[in-house]
């Protein structure tokens, strides 16, 4: 397949629950969307708006009402055998994965995708150390019990577990849910270092804009089944209302710079990190508004 031929496309995809009984719901509603090779895409909603639902099409635990799923270029249902094929290179962690920790050890848990994949011992071992090192856990942890760990640790073997199978697209349904400050800045750091130095297309589902907007190169914005805006950060924060009245708040740092601009100080209101808002102020002191 052509590098130019985007890793994912969602065309007209539409999914209904319960079709044709008394709890009907249309979940997904004509949504088209578009990945490229190594992009870093953030996918945000309100809950209810049908992020996780459209995630679980991109690696065919959902099947479409209507519309199609494409990896590299072909449907992902065209036969069993495609399917199967695609799961290993479209590699999902569900919110909370910890919870879905089986193994003895956590060598066997992270094993278990390889395993099913058919490799040879040695290259499932292979994996299993390489995941284990990109997640920044020591090589002793292997042979401990994954439910002995910390809720970050068990996080990281849940993510190894995934990375084992060496996805091209993986997506992460809020990876940071419920762990504290340190482990939420760590689980993304690691998210961003995969991205960097691996090229993994990443698709990130938050509620926060927060991360969305440190994290990714594009925002893709869900409400009520649909895809609502979709572009840069920059391009995503100039829409404030639209978002408030979707149930999604701007970044910390574009409402301070929005009420600096609102009182009058000339400084570009679309910052969205801190970084970006520092530069703005210095400039602003010089007499020189940039962001």
């Amino acid at each position: 397949m052509s590098e130019n031929t985007p890793i994912l496309q969602v065309k007209n995809l539409t999914h209904i629950y319960s079709a044709g009984t008394p709890f009907e719901h249309k979940a997904l509603d004509n949504v088209n969307l578009t990945v490229e090779r190594g992009e870093f895409v953030a996918l945000i909603g309100h809950t209810g708006s049908g992020k996780s639902t459209l995630i679980q099409h991109l690696n065919g635990l959902l099947r479409p009402t209507r519309g199609t799923v494409l990896f590299d270029g072909r449907d992902i249902f065209e036969s069993k055998a495609r399917l199967r094929t695609v799961r290993f290179h479209v590699g999902l962690l569900f919110q909370y994965p910890e919870y879905q920790l089986f193994g003895e050890t956590v060598e066997e848990d992270v094993a278990f995708g390889p395993g099913n994949m058919g490799l040879d011992n040695y290259e499932i071992n292979r994996r299993v150390e390489n995941s284990l090192r990109l997640v920044g856990l020591p090589s002793d942890v292997a042979s401990r019990s994954p439910f002995d760990l910390s809720g970050g640790q068990k996080r990281r073997v849940a993510i190894a577990g995934v990375l084992a199978m060496e996805p091209d697209v993986l997506i992460l349904d809020e990876p940071t849910a419920g762990l504290d400050p340190r482990a939420h800045d760590e689980i993304l750091e690691l998210i961003r270092r995969l991205h960097r130095k691996r090229g993994t297309t990443i698709i990130l589902v938050t509620h926060s804009m927060d991360d969305a907007a440190r994290m990714a190169d594009r925002l893709c914005v869900m409400k009520k089944g649909a895809l609502f805006l979709t572009g840069k950060p920059e391009e995503i924060f100039q829409h404030a209302d639209a978002l408030e009245q979707s149930g999604l708040a701007l970044p910390q740092v574009t409402q301070v710079m929005q009420e600096l601009a609102r009182r009058g100080i000339a400084v570009n209101p679309a910052c969205y990190t801190v970084e970006q808002a520092a530069q703005a102020i210095l400039a602003y002191r010089k007499g020189d508004p940039l962001c």
